[in-house]
């Protein structure tokens, strides 16, 4: 029973961080968006999209970097879906509609083959966790080949994500870079990260 109850905190854990980087994501960009929350039990329908304002300037995204080259990450979504790794996805039939949305956001190494009808096949960007990056990297050539130009986010502790050589989770992605140049990963920033940590604990109560 303890190891299903670490299982369920994992995967809270990184919905909840994913949730804080789009928020943050959103806030930056200045653009107000509207999450209609869904009905379980009921077909999907436009309330599961974020609807927005006018659209307003565009701008970077600072608090993201790209490795090795620690670039701004630059995103321009109108309508978003966040999609769940959840097993509730299953069932719902959300996938044409996911699809319809300019951004799709999944986490983690979460499959869309064989679910292409309930979760659809697009995905512009993942949030990754660190301890998921092993995942990953077990299937380079699908999550980083040619064919795919999703965008991953890895978010993870300064200790394995740090440049200088000691951080275990950014040498691992610097090699993936280094074998899939165009392969678009970035990680959050400290500053970021701490901003993260801050919000999950302020909702929680719990030090992540």
């Amino acid at each position: 029973m303890a190891w299903m109850w670490k299982k369920k905190s994992v995967i809270a854990t990184s919905l909840i961080v994913a949730v804080s980087l789009f928020v943050v994501v959103v806030n930056y960009a200045e653009k107000p968006y509207v999450l209609l929350q869904p009905v379980f039990g009921q077909t999907f329908s436009s309330r599961w999209v974020f609807s927005r304002q006018p659209h307003k300037a565009f701008k970077p995204h600072p608090g993201y970097v790209s490795i090795p080259k620690q670039e701004p990450l630059k995103l321009n979504c109108d309508v978003c879906s966040v999609v769940s790794s959840s097993g509730q996805m299953l069932g719902q039939q959300a996938g044409p509609e996911i699809d319809q949305s300019s951004c799709v956001w999944r986490m983690n190494n979460a499959p869309t083959k064989g679910f292409e009808r309930d979760v659809g096949r697009r995905t512009t960007l993942r949030v990754v966790s660190h301890t998921s990056v092993p995942l990953l990297l077990q299937r380079q050539q699908y999550f980083f080949g040619q064919n795919n130009d999703t965008v991953y986010v890895i978010w993870g502790p300064l200790r394995n994500m740090r440049k200088d050589g000691k951080g275990i989770v950014y040498n691992m992605l610097r090699q993936a870079v280094d074998s899939y140049p165009q392969a678009r990963i970035y990680v959050t920033t400290e500053e970021r990260m701490n901003y993260c940590d801050r919000v999950f604990k302020e909702e929680t109560g719990k030090d992540r």
